[in-house]
C-alpha cells in the first residue's frame, strides 16, 4: 500500500464517498455520495491555495461542498498551457479538514487519452486502461498530502482528466485494559534457638497494572508457635495485617516476632487477598533447636574391709576425697555459658577444683562455657570432711536456652574408733578390811563415729573383792559386768563405779576390759592398789 507523508492527530466519524473531476477544460462534478451524518462535523476553515504563475487550481470539499461542514478538501493544480511532447506536472493536493483521522482514503484518476504518464510520486497502487488508483490509507487530523503526476501531451488540443476520492470516517476511543496481580513473600531464619525470638517478615507487592484495594494479609501460626498480637482463628493463632490500597508496583512490609514453645520444624503459611479477587500465598520454615543438658555424679568407690566390720569408703575423716560430675548436651544446639553449681554440705570444704572451679556463696562453681551438641565436659573437686557421716552433694547445671538439670549423690565418710579408758581408785592405799572406790570412765574420742555395742568388764585381783557396782553392774565372783551400751556418741563418755574391799595385803591390780562392735580386740586398762 502506498502512503503519502502527512501529519497526525485524532480519529472521527464520517462516511463519505465522492467523485472529483478536475482538469483543464473539465467541469468539476460531484457524484452521488452516501448521506452525511445528521450532525456534520464542524471543522476549521481551510483557505484556498494560491496558484503559482502559469498554473490554475480546481478544488472541492467533500461531502457537502463547504469546507466548514466537509471532511476532506481536494485541489488539482495544472499548468494553463503546455507544449506537445514537453513534460509537465499535474498535482493532486488533499487536506483532512477534521480533528479526526480519515481511514481507507483512496484517490483514482481517469486521465484522458491525450496524456501519457511518465512518472508518479508516489507511484499508483494499481493502473488500468481506465486510469490509476492510489490507496493512501489513513490521513491524520489536519493532515495534508499530495500526488505529483508527470507526463506529456500527445497532440495539440486539450488534456482532460478527472479524479475521484473516497474515504471512511471512524469514531475511535481507547479503553485501558489492566490486569490485577499480587505477590507475597515471607522470610524467617532457617534456624533459631528455642529461647530466641524468631523474626518474621512479610512483603506484599502489587505486580499488576491495576490499583488494588482492601489488601489483607493473614499469617497462620503453626501449633507450638506464638506471637504478640495474634488472634484465635479456625482453631489456630493467626496474625492479621491490613495493607489497604496498593498502586501498581507498590509494596508494603510487615514484621513481627514469633516464639517457639518447643523444638522442631515449624512451617506457617501466609495468604494475601484483595477486593479485586486476586490473592497469593507464601510460606517459610524455621528449624528450632535447643540444647538439652544432663549431669551425672561420680563418688569414690567403696571397698570391703574387715578392719571395721563392713563396707566403708576408703576416705576417712580428715582425708581428701574426689567427687566428679559429667555434664552432657544431648540436644541439637550448643549450650552456651553452661555453669555447674554444687552445694557444699556443712562440714565439707573444697580443697581444689579441676577445670577452674571456685567457691562462691557456699557452693562450688564451674563455668563450663559452651558445650556442643553431643559433647560433654567433666568437672571434679577434691573435698575434705571434718566430721564422719553421710554427705549429700546436690548439683545443678544450666546454660543459655537449656533447662536446668539436677543430680544428687552421697558420700559416707568413715570415722576411726578411738576409745579412752580411765580407771582411778580412791583412796589408795587401804588396809585389809577397808574399801576403795574404783571409777571407770570410757570416752568416745574417735573420728566422728558412734561406739557401737560398748561392753565394759572389770576383773578384781585376789587381794580385793568387788562389793557393789553402779549402773546395773552385775557381780559374779571376782568379775563385774555392766550392760552393753548400744551406742556411745562421738565425744561422749560413760562413767561407772564399783566398791572394792581389801581382803589380803599386796600390790593389787584391777583389770578393766572394753570392747566395741568395730574393735573386737579388747582395750585393757590396769589400776594398781596397795593393800596392807
Amino acid at each position: 500500500m502506498k502512503k503519502v507523508s502527512i501529519s497526525t492527530t485524532v480519529l472521527s466519524t464520517l462516511a463519505v464517498a465522492a467523485l472529483l473531476g478536475l482538469g483543464s477544460g473539465c467541469t468539476t462534478q460531484q457524484q452521488q455520495a452516501p448521506a452525511p451524518a445528521p450532525q456534520p462535523v464542524v471543522v476549521e476553515q481551510t483557505p484556498k491555495s494560491s496558484a503559482p504563475p502559469g498554473y490554475k487550481i480546481a478544488s472541492a470539499a467533500f461531502p457537502t461542498g463547504d469546507r466548514k461542514t466537509s471532511a476532506i478538501y481536494v485541489e488539482k493544480i495544472v499548468p494553463e498551457r503546455v507544449l506537445v511532447g514537453q513534460p509537465f506536472d499535474i498535482v493532486y493536493r488533499f487536506t483532512n479538514l477534521t480533528p479526526l483521522t480519515l481511514r481507507d482514503v483512496t484517490l483514482s484518476d481517469d486521465t484522458a487519452e491525450n496524456f501519457k504518464l511518465e512518472s508518479s510520486t508516489p507511484e499508483p497502487t494499481s493502473t488500468s486502461a481506465g486510469g490509476m488508483v492510489w490507496v493512501l490509507g489513513e490521513v491524520p487530523p489536519r493532515g495534508t498530502g499530495e500526488i505529483v503526476l508527470r507526463g506529456v501531451a500527445l497532440a495539440e488540443g486539450y488534456v482532460t482528466g478527472c479524479g475521484k476520492v473516497t474515504f471512511q470516517p471512524y469514531v475511535c476511543e481507547t479503553v485501558q485494559v489492566v490486569k490485577p496481580a499480587i505477590a507475597l513473600t515471607k522470610t524467617m531464619p532457617a534456624e533459631a534457638l528455642g529461647c530466641d525470638l524468631i523474626p518474621v517478615k512479610l512483603v506484599v507487592k502489587n505486580q499488576g497494572s491495576s490499583r488494588l484495594t482492601g489488601v489483607k494479609i493473614t499469617d497462620n501460626l503453626p501449633n507450638g508457635m506464638v506471637a504478640p498480637g495474634s488472634m484465635e482463628g479456625a482453631g489456630k493463632l493467626v496474625m492479621e495485617f491490613d495493607a489497604g490500597t496498593l498502586a501498581p508496583g507498590e509494596s508494603k512490609e510487615f514484621t513481627f516476632n514469633a516464639k517457639a514453645a518447643r523444638k522442631g520444624t515449624f512451617t506457617n503459611p501466609a495468604k494475601v487477598t484483595s477486593a479485586e479477587g486476586v490473592e497469593a500465598t507464601a510460606e517459610a520454615t524455621v528449624n528450632v533447636v535447643v540444647p538439652e543438658l544432663s549431669v551425672v555424679c561420680e563418688t569414690p568407690k567403696m571397698r570391703e574391709t574387715t578392719q571395721f566390720g563392713g563396707l566403708a569408703f576408703t576416705q576417712f575423716i580428715g582425708r581428701p576425697f574426689e567427687v566428679c560430675w559429667t555434664v552432657k548436651n544431648s540436644g541439637d544446639a550448643p549450650s552456651r555459658d553452661a555453669k555447674l553449681e554444687v552445694t557444699l554440705p556443712e562440714g565439707v570444704t573444697l580443697q581444689s577444683a579441676a577445670g577452674g572451679g571456685s567457691v562462691a556463696g557456699g557452693k562450688a562453681v564451674w563455668n563450663l562455657g559452651e558445650i556442643a551438641p553431643g559433647a560433654s565436659k567433666k568437672a571434679c573437686g577434691t573435698f575434705v570432711a571434718a566430721v564422719a557421716g553421710n554427705y549429700a552433694f546436690n548439683a545443678s547445671v544450666a546454660g543459655q536456652c537449656s533447662k536446668p538439670a539436677t543430680t544428687s549423690c552421697g558420700v559416707t565418710i568413715q570415722g576411726v574408733n578411738a576409745i579412752l579408758v580411765e580407771v582411778v581408785d580412791d583412796p589408795d592405799p587401804i588396809q585389809v578390811g577397808e574399801q576403795t572406790t574404783y571409777t571407770i570412765r570410757v570416752t568416745n574420742q574417735g573420728g566422728g563415729l558412734d561406739l557401737q555395742d560398748l561392753a565394759i568388764k572389770a576383773k578384781f585381783p585376789a587381794e580385793v573383792d568387788p562389793a557393789m557396782a553402779s549402773n546395773g553392774g552385775s557381780i559374779s565372783g571376782k568379775s563385774v559386768v555392766w550392760p552393753v551400751i548400744p551406742a556411745l556418741p562421738f565425744k561422749q563418755s560413760v562413767t561407772y563405779t564399783v566398791l572394792g574391799k581389801a581382803v589380803a595385803a599386796g600390790d593389787a591390780r584391777l583389770e578393766v576390759e572394753v570392747t566395741t562392735k568395730g574393735r573386737q580386740a579388747p582395750i585393757m586398762e590396769l589400776e594398781s592398789t596397795t593393800t596392807y
